[in-house]
């Protein structure tokens, strides 16, 4: 019942599962973590090596064991891990990177968000760090979608620091610098190819490190969700995205997997 007057208050459809809202934020996670002094120490005459990362809304507050993740293995391979906002110095946080704005069509609201990001971004990409993102849809926006909006050189130096997480690990191997020690095989996994990965153009970083893993068989399938952000939320258009996701669904049910792996929160 309650979901029925919400989609007639927000047009949220009532049979869209609603995101979870997780119990512990990420940067909550991530100031015990600091405070119980958790985490990698690089060793005595060891390079240390620091990486941004943008943590997103979802790995904030919605799918924090993702972000949680990230921090763990990037400091399991030496690297120290920086999130704006969450430093002792610092004022003020990230916020979002502005495709639910965009996706509305607020274009106010999503350049006012860019700013804010760039600005807590920049000293961090002049001094040399990688942004890394743990989500295809933030990062696409991130690399694309904000230089195009706000057309500032600031805007771009930012844009061209960013990349996807999962394309950033498969840099550090090559490099020969990721750990490979792996106890366990994944099996027969499924991995969907999100769209917004896609559109970066930079191959299926997350299927090659999936590869690794000894005794894995990684199936790659291109289908889309059928979300795009809040589109297949809203009550107009949940059935449309329902029947294209079911390509996807299909997908997944015929490699038969042990696990089913995307980048793609949606």
């Amino acid at each position: 019942l309650v979901r029925k007057v919400q989609e007639k208050v927000t047009g949220i459809s009532a049979q869209f599962p609603l995101p979870p809202m997780a119990r512990q934020t990420f940067s909550s996670w991530l100031a015990d973590r600091r405070k119980n002094k958790k985490g990698a120490a690089p060793k005595e005459g060891e390079e240390v090596r620091e990486v941004v990362l943008f943590p997103t809304c979802y790995g904030e507050f919605n799918t924090p064991e993702v972000a949680r993740a990230a921090v763990v293995v990037l400091e399991h391979n030496g690297f120290r891990v920086i999130v704006p906002g969450t430093e002792p110095e610092d004022i003020e946080g990230l916020t979002c990177c502005g495709m639910p704005n965009l996706d509305g069509g607020d274009i106010a609201g999503y350049t006012a968000k860019v700013e804010k990001n760039v600005a807590l971004l920049l000293p961090h990409v002049r001094a040399g760090r990688k942004i890394v993102v743990p989500g295809p849809t933030c990062g696409y926006t991130m690399k694309r979608e904000w230089a195009e909006y706000v057309r500032a050189p600031e805007v771009k130096e930012v844009a061209a620091a960013t990349l996807d997480l999962m394309e950033f690990l498969v840099t550090v191997a090559r490099e020969k610098k990721l750990d490979r020690e792996f106890k366990h095989s994944l099996g027969k996994v499924a991995y969907h190819a999100a769209c917004h990965l896609r559109a970066q153009k930079v191959g299926f970083p997350g299927a090659r490190l999936l590869g690794i893993v000894q005794e894995t068989d990684v199936r790659v399938i291109e289908e889309c969700s059928a979300v795009d952000g809040t589109w297949g939320m809203k009550a107009a258009y949940y059935e449309t995205g329902r029947k294209y996701a079911q390509r996807l669904v299909r997908g997944v049910e015929g490699a038969e997997p042990d696990v089913v792996v995307s980048d793609c929160t949606l």
